[in-house]
Formats: structure tokens, C-alpha cells, sequence
């Protein structure tokens, strides 16, 4: 199925940002105030019910509190309490029998669904997480990335050592570039021949479904050991792992990997201006004359604020040392690694922004 053209996809994103505007001005401001700090009972609720398998019991269908605490061994009366804290944001619903059905978002939360985020939950909750967002205060005085000073490592650091939060972390990014993909794809004027470079892409979920789109072009997968491994297996289920070059490198020490186009898919969002200047400066290295970088993020202007770019602009703040940009930033950010600016595309779901190597 064709993607809805990006004009389609930003009206939606429009009426339902409206409707949520409207929906908040007919409140009393108070009532408003306290639903909206009330998030942090989602985010406890989710982590409660990922961490107990709670939405286990409810995948083959409706399940009263008793029912499910029996399977699971929990306390009845306060199952029934949680449970019914999830409907109230739409993660089940609940009937006037008492039972409770998982809804099309809730069943996100089983650990075997095709498309889980139970493993973002676990490490978006992680008390590591956590602490980064608590530490904002004193982040709006000292500047310093929130995460890093709360916990004393950084994200990467410390995902390295707490490999099944890293797995549910890489897996939800799959899933989110599933989503985008077929709207960045439609989007953008891709060559029918040539070669396209995911740079730090995992495995190669972005690069995957632009071969897909054209059959004639050949793939390089660039990252580090781990993610290449998983690779091999991720792209020959996408049937692309024939045309796919694997290739160990460092977004700051460099790689070797000639193309015509180099994929920069939320990578730089990750990190602060000098060291995406390092980054950018690695792929120029190994870039051609006239080839092409796409830099794919989320696009924040200054004075504009929306979800859900906004949001990732301040959960950068509390786990990263990055920030989400406008497409000016990130050009000059190009200029000063040795690149030219070119087109930037709205895709709808991404902005699409295009640095040439000169």
C-alpha cells in the first residue's frame, strides 16, 4: 500500500494537535493542570504491568482481575486497580462485567507481539532513565547532559551494560523506522542505480526498505560488531542481505565505505555540535565528490513547539548530549565538516535534509 502523501500526513498531524488544543481550552485550567502531571502514572502503570507480564493473561481475550492474578500470582483487588488505571489511557478497556480487554496500543505491551515496545518500557522506566529526567532541574542551572551527571556514565555506556534494555531500546527504533520508512522512501528521488550507505544503522532497517524500493541498488551497512551480527539475519528476512556490504567502523575514528548516498538516520540528534561535526567530517572522508548525505530527524525550529519533536528535543537533554535541530542548524553543521547544503524534504514523517560532499 502506497504511503498517504506528506501533505495528507501533516493535516492529520494538524486536526489532531487542534483537537487536543480544543479539548484543553474547554477545561477549568486545574482539571488540565492535573492531567496533564498526571503522565507520571502512565509511565508507572506501564512499567508495572511490563515488568509483572500483566498483559499476558489478556492476549487471548477478556480476563477479569481474578483471572489474571491467579495466572500471574498477584494480589486481586490491586490487579483490578491497575488494570483499570490502564483503560483509563487506552491501554485496555473495561466492561461493566469486570473484564478487561487489551486494546490494538495495549497489546504493545506483550513481550511476543510482532510489533512489542514492551522492552522501550523497561528502559525508558529504568531507574538509569528515570534519574536522567529527575536530574532536570539542576540541568537547567549547570547545562550538563542530565543523564551523564545523574548516573556517571553515559546512555551508551551504560546500554552497553545492561544488554537487554539495549536490545528493547534497538528494537523500538526498528519499529519507528518501519513506520517512517515508507514515507521517507516516497519522499525522496532515490537513484535507480548506484549505492546507498546506512551509516550507524543498526541493522540496516532504514537501508533495508530503500533497497526494497529499488532493485538495482546496492547497499553498505556501517556500525559497530554487534549490530552487524544481528544484521546478516534482519536483512535476509527483508531479502536484501545479498546486495548489503557489511562494514566495522566508528562514527568518530572513520570507516571505508565509497557511495553515492550516505544514510544518517537519527544519529545525529544523539550528540552535541562538535561531536557531530566529527561524525559528519568521518563520512565526508569516505564520501565521494558530489555525493549526497541525508540526514534524517525529526525537525525542531526554534519557535515552534509540537509533538513529538519537542519532547525529543528535551529527552535528548535528559539521556544524551544531543538535541533535536532545524534544518538550518543542521547544515551548517554540514558546512563546517566540508559539505555543501542542498534540497531539505518534508517527508511528513521525517525531515529530509540533504548535505553534498564538495
Amino acid at each position: 500500500m502506497r504511503p498517504p502523501p506528506p501533505a495528507v500526513v501533516r493535516a492529520v498531524q494538524r486536526l489532531s494537535a487542534a483537537l487536543q488544543r480544543a479539548g484543553a481550552a474547554l477545561q477549568p485550567p486545574q482539571a488540565r493542570f492535573l492531567e496533564v502531571s498526571g503522565g507520571v502514572a502512565a509511565i508507572a502503570l506501564m512499567r508495572a504491568a511490563v515488568r509483572t507480564r500483566l498483559a499476558e493473561p489478556l492476549a487471548p481475550g477478556p480476563r477479569t482481575a481474578s483471572q489474571v492474578a491467579a495466572e500471574l500470582g498477584l494480589n486481586r483487588p490491586v490487579v483490578h486497580r491497575v488494570l483499570r488505571g490502564l483503560a483509563v489511557y487506552g491501554l485496555v478497556r473495561l466492561d461493566g462485567r469486570g473484564r478487561f480487554t487489551l486494546t490494538r496500543t495495549g497489546r504493545l505491551l506483550l513481550e511476543d507481539d510482532p510489533h512489542s515496545m514492551a522492552g522501550w518500557v523497561r528502559y525508558a522506566t529504568s531507574d538509569a532513565v528515570l534519574a536522567g529526567w529527575l536530574r532536570l532541574p539542576e540541568t537547567l542551572a549547570d547545562g550538563l547532559p542530565a543523564f551523564n551527571a545523574a548516573t556517571g556514565t553515559s546512555m551508551w555506556d551504560y546500554m552497553a551494560a545492561h544488554p537487554d534494555e539495549e536490545a528493547g531500546f534497538a528494537r523500538t527504533m526498528r519499529e519507528l523506522t518501519l513506520l517512517a520508512a515508507p514515507l521517507i522512501v516516497a519522499a525522496y528521488p532515490w537513484p535507480e542505480y548506484g549505492t546507498v550507505c546506512d551509516v550507524g544503522g543498526g541493522v540496516g532497517a532504514m537501508l533495508a526498505e530503500v533497497l526494497r524500493a529499488r532493485p538495482a541498488l546496492d547497499g553498505v551497512l556501517v556500525d559497530q560488531a554487534g549490530p552487524l551480527a544481528a544484521a546478516r539475519e534482519y536483512l535476509a528476512g527483508r531479502g536484501v542481505a545479498g546486495r548489503v556490504r557489511m562494514v566495522q567502523g566508528d562514527l568518530f575514528t572513520g570507516f571505508d565505505a565509497a557511495a553515492d548516498i550516505y544514510l544518517l538516520k537519527d544519529v545525529l540528534h544523539d550528540w552535541d555540535d562538535g561531536q557531530c561535526q566529527q561524525i559528519l567530517r568521518s563520512v565526508h572522508a569516505a564520501a565521494p565528490l558530489g555525493s549526497r548525505v541525508l540526514v534524517l530527524e525529526w525537525l525542531q525550529e526554534p519557535n515552534v513547539a509540537s509533538f513529538p519533536v519537542s519532547i525529543s528535543d528535551v529527552m535528548m537533554l535528559a539521556q544524551t548530549e544531543g538535541r533535536q535541530r532545524s534544518a538550518a542548524e543542521l547544515q551548517g553543521l554540514g558546512s563546517a565538516a566540508g559539505f555543501r547544503p542542498g534540497r531539505t524534504i518534508d517527508s511528513g514523517a521525517y525531515g529530509i535534509v540533504e548535505l553534498i560532499a564538495a
